[in-house]
């Protein structure tokens, strides 16, 4: 069997090149792109081939402003210590720049289409058969903006807790549509930096890997420590 390294190697590319962008310029984004963007990502699989996704193009500045206000006023909730570190820490993004915002959100009634062991269990085993297919579809969208060249950022603070009641709100969605993810898309105003990752011997296992080839717990507090510095300083 003939392999395409080609393609092997254009994907190791746009997977590098993807990156998650805070500081957008406020140039517009053609129709076309979006379009483009979005039928890259539902391609994507989905769970039994439900393909629960809708994608809700946002590009109404008075109405991104809505959003990213109702993002700001977010209250901390579980773990309010750590929320209220990380939001002191971490410097404001300006992702109501980006000139075009997709919000991908989940059609919940598309679960019918699982089968009796699935919806049987609990809601737990149907959610998270929907979120895997929600997550797959959202990492594409990025992708799919990586390779037209524009820059990407996820906004995950806009449709959680607080934030993502009152953004339902502004957005009137009804209660079957789960918000899942939104996504801030235009052109980066500046480079990233580069990006730091785990070794790859580090992080592969093979067969029935052992306790003690995973990481202690004193390397996963330095690589925490190194790379949320790598993360302030990207922002």
């Amino acid at each position: 069997m003939m392999v395409d390294h080609g393609h092997y190697d254009a994907l190791l590319a746009l997977a590098k090149k993807r990156r998650s962008i805070r500081h957008f310029r406020p140039d517009p984004v053609p129709d076309e792109y979006i379009e483009r963007i979005i039928e890259v990502a539902r391609w994507a699989p989905s769970g039994f081939h439900s393909q629960p996704w809708e994608f809700v193009v946002i590009r109404d500045q008075t109405l991104k402003n809505e959003i990213v206000q109702a993002s700001n006023r977010r209250r901390p909730e579980t773990g309010a210590s750590r929320e209220a570190e990380s939001h002191a820490v971490l410097p404001r993004s300006d992702f109501a720049v980006a000139p075009v915002f997709i919000l991908l959100a989940g059609d919940w009634r598309a679960r019918h289409r699982f089968p009796a062991h699935i919806t049987q269990a609990d809601e737990t085993a149907e959610a998270d058969v929907f979120n895997s297919s929600l997550a797959s579809a959202f990492l594409l969208l990025h992708l799919a903006a990586a390779s037209l060249g524009l820059a990407s950022q996820w906004c995950t603070r806009v449709v959680r807790g607080s934030s993502g009641e009152s953004v339902r709100r502004i957005m009137g969605l009804p209660e079957h549509i789960r918000m899942y993810d939104l996504m801030a898309v235009g052109y980066a105003a500046k480079p990233p930096i580069e990006k730091p990752l785990r070794d790859l011997a580090g992080l592969v296992h093979y067969e029935a890997p052992q306790e003690g080839e995973f990481r202690t717990p004193e390397q996963i507090g330095a690589d925490s420590q190194k790379f949320r510095a790598w993360c302030i300083r990207a922002h």
